[in-house]
């Protein structure tokens, strides 16, 4: 079965507060189109926080945390590195 959850800017926003307290407070703006995958929110002027909006999208954060360091040095184009990885809360799977 796939999850569809309600992934809104409020959500967001107490997700990064409450896990990631050294970037509370700064602005969030929805990234549109959303992918079929994952919401995407641009925060601040450096960084953006993807939600999975499916399950089969759930385990592509900590793969992507994992590997995405070791390849990116090999890789002609830049390649951005995840800083972060979240846990489920606020109802959101």
């Amino acid at each position: 079965m796939d999850i569809r959850p309600a992934i809104d800017a409020a959500l967001v926003r107490r997700l990064v507060d409450t896990q990631f307290p050294q970037w509370a407070g700064l602005p969030l703006e929805l990234l549109d189109p959303a992918g079929s995958d994952h919401v995407t929110y641009r925060l601040g002027e450096e960084s953006s926080v993807r939600l999975p909006r499916r399950a089969g999208a759930l385990g592509q954060a900590r793969k992507e945390s994992e590997w995405l360091p070791r390849l990116a040095p090999h890789l002609p184009p830049a390649v951005p590195v995840p800083v972060g990885v979240g846990e489920p809360d606020f109802g959101y799977p």
